[in-house]
């Protein structure tokens, strides 16, 4: 699949966790939810077991890092 058709992975913007505007956010494939570096790492325990995938919490989709 071409580059330009396929969601990214990662995007800048407003994280949808903690509403800070940040130059790096993980954005979820499926639905779009974006999180940034920062929640992620603070918040593990919510988004990862492993700290090489996330869990959405809109849609529940599994997400590499």
């Amino acid at each position: 699949m071409p580059k330009s058709k396929r969601a990214q992975k990662y995007t800048s913007g407003r994280c949808d966790f903690c509403g800070e505007e940040r130059p790096l956010l993980w954005r979820c494939r499926r639905c779009g939810f974006t999180v940034c570096q920062v929640c992620l790492s603070q918040d593990q325990k919510y988004f990862s077991c492993n700290a090489i995938t996330w869990l959405c919490p809109n849609c529940l989709n599994w997400e590499t890092i």
